[in-house]
């Protein structure tokens, strides 16, 4: 827990005889909420912490994206006059060209309460929402649901990514959250992940100083920062790749408003607010290659819009913004980015995102970089109702398709795929990395050993899994062991105990020299393949069809 929690939090962990937390009421359909169009707050800090839909003038949403956190000092340069407002104090009018700091003083972190997360569902989920409820109180933990993300109505379409978390209540400290969640991996083999919520804002003041140190201004907790014309800013050692071999930090440039502000730990954050047609032409590039055939790049487009407006108000809620820039929601490079080939593929899909053929609501635009030849479905990769929209199915030319209709679920059947390499849509795109689409992966037992430490099960004796998907990529692995049996459950976890596995699309074989995993694919598999888009460009395939292709038949609808 971080800050003092107010006395209203419950301090119980388990029911002990009282009433369990009900569930959240039905809902209405989603059709009759329909959202007023919203400005932007006056105050600033609203925009930052509502984590709702807002828009830019124009009618294109309002996405406030994190450049940089946790920072003692942040300096920044306007391409243009600017002006300046401190929050609660001055307004300046700023030269362009000349670098100023911020710096906090007197700063609090915010307070959090943090809780075991046990399910996540969709709304209309209720039959999986009370099976999960019913299984829970079964085993004597009160439970705190919530919800998250929003439903809005724009231009006859819906935009609905509510989902309801089901959370152990207790005492709120992330001491007891995480003892709970050792718990239950000692009992089930799985350790639920950890849900923060928001109990009270950081606080402190921001001062603005110029180059030689001079206070210019001083603001509660937020500067912003408005270029005329939309000229742009630039931010100085902005870290990017964190965790991968790219790892470093650089300067980069921006359109759009800079806030600078108080992040949840009571350090510094730069974030930028700007529209996402703006926002779409520094992330599609660094997503998809700009070289990329123009079909693909325009799938890429409204494949990104789409999941940009699914992900508003469900992710980073105890942050000061609605997205990162880091793969963890979409990868953002600023202009740094901006290419002539993904601006003209933005601007020829303006406004355009996915909608369910049959429910007309929006799809969540997931993709992956290389599905290895068979995509997956969307339950298999992060659990709740099927989508029929994200169903998997072999990525492949009609003839070499119909050999493996049916899916890859079983050992045998993902073998002989794996063997056959039969030629997909990703294999086939100019490019592509064969490593990709096939790999191997060797551990030594003591390697094997070390990765599995977590799960306390001692000396590795066999690896099996006991459930796949429809593209063969594991949803379980059991992990056997000298001190016991743990099992794995989920695409990402099972990747991740792994050393990071490319995708979780394997066979494991064991042999005298240690465990070999051999595998296909890069990524999780769900919605559009990347690379199968190139592929399918290439071929002569325009974006619409290509969307069809991987999202059940969804169209591509313009909304703005």
């Amino acid at each position: 827990m971080i800050g003092r929690l107010p006395a209203l939090l419950l301090a119980a962990a388990l029911a002990g005889g009282e009433e369990p937390a009900p569930l959240p009421p039905p809902l209405p359909p989603p059709e009759v909420l329909q959202a007023p169009v919203r400005a932007e707050p006056s105050d600033p800090l609203e925009l930052l912490w509502s984590h709702r839909l807002n828009f830019a003038a124009g009618g294109a949403p309002l996405v406030t994206i994190r450049l940089m956190e946790g920072q003692e000092e942040i300096s920044f340069r306007t391409r243009g006059h600017a002006r300046l407002l401190a929050r609660g104090g001055a307004r300046l009018e700023l030269p362009a060209g000349e670098t100023f700091r911020v710096r906090a003083r007197d700063a609090l972190p915010a307070a959090l309460a943090h809780y075991p997360l046990l399910a996540e569902l969709a709304v209309a989920d209720r039959a999986g929402l009370e099976a999960a409820q019913r299984a829970w109180e079964a085993r004597g933990v009160r439970l705190r649901p919530r919800i998250v993300g929003g439903v809005y109505g724009i231009s006859g379409k819906v935009i609905d990514n509510r989902k309801v978390l089901l959370l152990a209540d207790g005492d709120g400290s992330e001491g007891w959250a995480r003892d709970f969640a050792e718990r239950v991996l000692a009992q089930d083999g799985t350790r639920p992940t950890l849900f923060a919520e928001l109990v009270s804002r950081p606080q402190g003041r921001l001062e603005l100083l110029d180059a030689a140190g001079v206070r210019l201004a001083v603001g509660d907790a937020l500067l912003a920062v408005e270029v005329e014309g939309d000229a742009g800013f630039t931010v100085d050692r902005v870290e990017h790749d964190v965790g991968y071999a790219a790892h470093g930090f650089e300067q980069r440039s921006y359109r759009g408003k800079l806030y600078v502000t108080l992040d949840a730990g009571g350090r510094l954050a730069a974030v930028d607010a700007l529209p996402l047609e703006e926002l779409l032409r520094g992330l599609v590039p660094s997503e998809m290659p700009a070289g990329s055939p123009r079909e693909a790049l325009k799938a890429q487009a409204v494949t990104a819009r789409s999941n940009v407006l699914a992900q508003i108000g469900t992710r980073h809620l105890t942050d000061p913004y609605v997205l990162c820039a880091e793969v963890h929601c979409q990868a953002y490079r600023g202009e740094g980015a901006h290419q002539p080939s993904t601006d003209a593929a933005v601007r020829a899909t303006r406004g355009e995102a996915l909608f369910g053929r049959v429910s007309h609501a929006l799809v969540d635009g997931v993709y992956s970089a290389l599905c290895g030849g068979h995509g997956e479905d969307n339950d298999a990769v992060w659990g709740g109702l099927p989508d029929p929209s994200l169903r998997g199915r072999p990525d492949m030319p009609a003839a070499a398709a119909a050999r493996w209709a049916g899916g890859l679920a079983s050992e045998a059947r993902l073998a002989a795929f794996l063997a056959a390499s039969p030629p997909s849509w990703c294999s086939l795109a100019r490019g592509a990395r064969k490593d990709r689409y096939r790999w191997a992966r060797r551990f030594t037992q003591a390697e094997l050993d070390e990765a599995a430490a977590p799960l306390q099960v001692g000396t590795v004796r066999a690896l099996a899994v006991p459930s796949r998907g429809v593209s063969g990529r594991a949803r379980e692995l059991r992990v056997v062991g000298s001190a016991g049996t743990a099992v794995v459950q989920g695409e990402l976890r099972i990747r991740r105990l792994l050393g990071n596995l490319p995708s979780a699309m394997f066979l494991v074989e064991h042999d005298g020299a240690g465990w070999l995993l051999r595998g296909g694919g890069w990524g999780h598999g769900a919605g559009m393949c990347q690379w199968g888009a190139v592929g399918r460009a290439e071929a002569g395939q325009g974006y619409r069809e290509i969307l069809r292709a991987y999202f059940g038949g969804a169209e591509a609808a313009r909304i703005y």
